[in-house]
């Protein structure tokens, strides 16, 4: 039986790895000066080399000469790359969660190795391992013999307990940029003898969510063709995946507020047996590009931010000249929204058909603020008092004028005075709130904490929309829970928006267009 593509293909030495430059290179550099760790911890998504890293760093390690990384022999050195040799032992902790098998594992931790300068053990899901293995694990992981290293990789560092991790030194493994998954599969395909369109390995690109173990499985699949000429719409029929007609045209439909056209794409769409989830990940990826070119002037700021086939630049700018920033951020956030609902829905069509219902008709959603400001004026007509009345005091220096408002009322006094441990305890919020809802994590990642008096949490923005959507009753709801659990105390969210000029958000526009994207769409 051939072995699988991810397998085959998997990278040999550091130079090979994509995409990780931050962590190889840090490896190699300690290596070369000698100054290796005792335990390591390798966090990040499913597919992004973790396992690979690791064994890479457990062949570096056994080094005779570090500074160009040649092994100790030529036996050894193919032992090492095979997985075949008795000093580095990988251990699936996902199978072997019990403290029967770490206490195991701390009795060989002291036997030398039989052939190599270190005895480097990799325990992958390290996540999985009960308490009391944690527990069992921790003496030896704190003062581990001087011949052996530890490397343990996990998906859910947050499982992992504190004690652990401050023995660790930590590498975050980002997921994969479309680009980087295609630079990949592009030398597969070379490799296989395969031609396979730019539009295709676009496609599985955005499939593989990040993940180059994806994109490879993904390409394995699409190679059962056996087709030498792999088109965009052969991967469409085997990924049900949609091209990228689909999305342009959807996404046209939007910036010209035709819900009609929007509903016929996704009925075609869907009656054409495409996976529905996809569908509104390329939607939400296109939309990014869409948001640059609004944002982004010249072709060199475009360029450095998004790759866009030559084919799609005049049909993108076409779309740009008929909205605006704060549209496509609209719908991103509704793509994001009908994207988080489609996994638990049982008409899998219908959050993006609402969604694109709310980008063409907006007068059909009223936002949180439109419907507190209803709530005001319909109190100001039916109970007028002084406190809704703007009294300006005439004076000739204008600095003595003041207007007094019902909302300055209710505002807390500002405190600049905000101790670290308020700051903190603010920052484990916003990481709780972050395993919640990572899109309502970015944006008050965006805010600035301005006090914690009392049981009120202020913080500003200079955005009204970031206003509008953390002050939704069930964003609100969830960020006030959290808070209360950490804080002990019921608390309660005040969003201040400060003005600022107008041509300062493009900046902000963008880093949160690109935040807000994170579990969906990777750049």
């Amino acid at each position: 039986m051939s072995k699988t593509l991810y397998r085959t293909y998997r990278p040999q030495k550091f130079s090979d790895v994509i995409g990780q430059d931050h962590i190889t290179q840090t490896l190699q550099n300690a290596i070369k000066t000698n100054r290796i760790g005792h335990a390591y911890i390798f966090t990040g998504p499913r597919g992004t080399g973790k396992t690979t890293v690791a064994r890479l760093l457990a062949i570096a390690v056994n080094t005779q000469d570090r500074n160009n990384f040649e092994p100790v022999s030529k036996d050894i050195a193919e032992r090492l790359q095979n997985g075949t040799s008795m000093d580095v032992i990988e251990i699936d902790a996902a199978s072997n969660t019990g403290v029967d098998d770490i206490r195991a594992l701390r009795e060989t931790v002291g036997v030398t190795p039989t052939e190599t300068v270190y005895k480097v053990y990799i325990i992958d899901e390290v996540h999985m391992l009960s308490t009391n293995a944690f527990n069992a694990l921790l003496k030896t992981l704190e003062e581990p013999p001087e011949h052996v290293i530890f490397i343990l990789a996990t998906t859910e560092i947050h499982k992992v307990p504190e004690t652990i991790l401050s023995r660790c030194q930590r590498f975050d493994f980002a997921r994969f940029s479309v680009d980087n998954i295609i630079k990949k599969l592009t030398i597969i395909a070379k490799s296989e003898n395969v031609k396979i369109s730019e539009g295709a390995l676009e496609m599985i690109a955005i499939a593989a969510n990040g993940g180059m173990r994806d994109g490879e499985s993904l390409l394995a699949q699409v190679f059962a063709l056996e087709d030498k000429n792999i088109t965009e719409n052969e991967v469409s029929r085997i990924l049900g995946t949609t091209s990228s007609d689909d999305v342009l045209a959807i996404i046209k439909s939007f910036a010209d507020s035709d819900i009609s056209k929007a509903l016929s794409v996704i009925n075609n769409v869907m009656h054409s047996g495409h996976n529905m989830e996809t569908f509104i990940r390329s939607i939400i990826e296109k939309l990014r590009i869409l948001l640059f070119l609004t944002i982004s002037t010249t072709d060199k700021d475009i360029q450095a931010l998004v790759s866009i086939p030559k084919s799609e630049i005049d049909t993108f700018q076409d779309i740009a000249t008929k909205t605006n920033s704060q549209n496509i951020i609209n719908m991103i956030e509704e793509c994001v929204t009908a994207l988080q609902k489609t996994k638990t829905t049982t008409i899998t069509q219908l959050p993006i058909e609402v969604a694109a219902v709310n980008i063409c008709q907006p007068s059909s959603k009223p936002t949180q603020s439109q419907s507190t400001d209803n709530q005001q004026i319909a109190k100001a007509h039916s109970k007028p008092t002084t406190a809704n009345i703007d009294t300006k005091i005439p004076s000739k220096n204008k600095s003595t004028q003041k207007s007094i408002k019902k909302d300055d009322i209710k505002k807390p006094t500002p405190s600049k005075n905000i101790t670290q441990d308020s700051v903190q305890m603010w920052k484990d919020c916003v990481a709780r709130i972050d395993n919640e809802n990572k899109s309502i994590a970015k944006l008050l990642e965006q805010c600035e904490l301005q006090s914690i008096e009392g049981r009120m949490i202020t913080i500003v923005t200079t955005l009204p929309f970031y206003k509008d959507r953390l002050t939704q009753v069930e964003n609100c709801t969830m960020i006030e829970q959290i808070t209360k659990e950490l804080f002990n105390d019921s608390m309660k969210i005040n969003v201040l928006v400060e003005k600022k000029k107008e041509e300062s958000n493009s900046s902000e526009l963008l880093s949160y267009a690109s935040q807000l994207m994170g579990d969906t769409v990777t750049e």
